[in-house]
């Protein structure tokens, strides 16, 4: 991506803004089947209406739909809400930074391809792959001492990397992502606990998504690299590959080891998932990192006075919020925990003269819960249709309101995939409703 210093006005004709305006309404939405005729993130993308690609915004950037954004806010809510609970302090750090940053980081060096670079003519920039350079320059703007340390910086971030075209799909691989990020700085003797909480805390965060089918890998450095892929630094890499297999092992982690897959700065525990097709990724991940902490001189004064060279782990908990979406549609099928649905209650009246009745019925639901995302359909069309309308979207509860509901002030109430009607009361529902979404159940 570049951009010459010297401003020049490009003509553009007609017929060019013409067949570009002709593009803005090519949405291009289609994947094969997985496996077992599960539908990619893709297909769900497109038929609960959370996400659209446009030739004319570009491959690899997603444009997520008010649905969409609803489940993107409301993990990324949650998970910053958790890190905060947990010690963490989130910061804000720029979307770009000069090459100088990424130079001393290492990530001009060995990084480049996959970065977007804006060429300013004296200087150049790049959109930032990583936010640990930043987080990095904020630990350095005062002199540091072992009683603050660790420090724990996390951000949800903002992304950008080049990947290849044939690569992208989807939300599974992106150019912009959004990644729940974060750098503890502490000191080596706290690598151990820090790297257990760091676990514990994804986890904790899987269990919360409804995520049940991941399992480890060991990403390790090649000892034989000679493309200059990593920190040329091979004691240091022994010594630190080392150190995580203790921990690993002292956690009891059942784990698969993996050369040549670890950060160019240190050695990973990936944590990994298959979509639909059976290609694996990594859905989250935790990196010891021995070179970035020396580059950017990550000191700090120990209790005897004297200067020490802190250590880093990189985390992210929920991952990359794009890449976590498409895996819990595929997951579920679309099926998402009530939290997460978009909507969550969608009340139907059975005739016209039921709708006063189901707007109390709504407002008494709004009332005992705030945040319960309600919406309705008081079209004057069978209710089959419209209950069918509504489980198309996968929306968790379906509220029938007819006579009969009015008359006993109670509410016919279908739980997504159970075809058997409940009849619950206002309050019931809301004491059941107020549950699974406050406890993320």
């Amino acid at each position: 991506m570049k951009q010459s210093s010297k401003k020049k006005e490009e003509k553009i004709s007609d017929s060019e803004i013409k067949q570009l305006k002709d593009k803005l309404t090519k949405v291009k939405m289609s994947a094969p089947r997985g496996k077992n005729g599960l539908k990619s993130n893709v297909e769900l993308g497109r038929d609960l209406d959370l996400y659209i690609v446009s030739e004319v915004v570009g491959s690899g950037l997603p444009l997520l739909t008010e649905r969409g954004t609803t489940i993107k806010r409301e993990i990324e809510r949650f998970i910053v809400d958790e890190e905060i609970k947990r010690g963490y302090s989130h910061v804000s750090t720029p979307f770009m930074a000069k090459s100088d940053l990424y130079k001393i980081s290492g990530h001009w060096q060995h990084y480049r391809d996959g970065m977007f670079v804006i060429d300013e003519g004296k200087e150049k920039f790049a959109l930032r792959p990583m936010t640990c350079p930043f987080h990095f320059v904020l630990y350095k703007s005062k002199p540091r001492s072992y009683k603050e340390l660790p420090i724990r910086y996390a951000e949800i971030s903002t992304l950008f990397r080049n990947e290849k075209s044939g690569e992208l799909r989807g939300l599974t691989r992106v150019r912009q992502m959004t990644l729940a990020d974060a750098h503890i700085i502490c000191m080596p003797k706290q690598i151990e606990e820090e790297f257990a909480k760091v676990l514990e805390l994804i986890k904790f965060a899987a269990e919360k998504l409804g995520i049940n089918d991941i399992y480890y890998r060991f990403s390790k450095w090649d000892s034989k690299d000679k493309r200059g892929k990593y920190v040329d630094n091979p004691k240091a890499w022994i010594a630190t590959q080392k150190m995580m297999k203790k921990i690993l092992d002292k956690l009891k982690l059942k784990y698969t080891e993996a050369e040549n897959e670890a950060a160019y700065y240190g050695p990973k525990l990936d944590i990994q998932y298959k979509d639909v097709y059976g290609k694996e990724d990594t859905l989250f991940t935790i990196q010891i990192d021995f070179a970035l902490p020396e580059k950017f001189d990550l000191s700090y004064m120990d209790e005897r006075g004297k200067k020490q060279q802190a250590m880093v782990i990189h985390r992210s908990s929920t991952g990359t919020t794009e890449r976590v979406i498409a895996h819990i549609l595929e997951l579920t099928q679309g099926n998402l925990k009530t939290w997460l649905s978009p909507i969550q209650v969608r009340i139907l009246s059975f005739t016209d003269r039921n709708i006063p009745y189901a707007k109390k019925v709504i407002k008494q639901i709004g009332e005992a819960i705030p945040n319960a995302r309600i919406d309705a359909d008081f079209r004057n069309t069978p209710v089959q249709g419209k209950v069918k309308d509504a489980e198309m979207i996968k929306i968790p509860y379906i509220v029938v309101l007819g006579d009969r509901e009015e008359k006993e002030k109670s509410l016919a109430v279908r739980i997504r995939e159970n075809k058997k009607i409940e009849n619950f009361t206002v309050d019931e529902f809301c004491i059941r409703l107020k549950k699974e979404i406050g406890e993320r159940k």
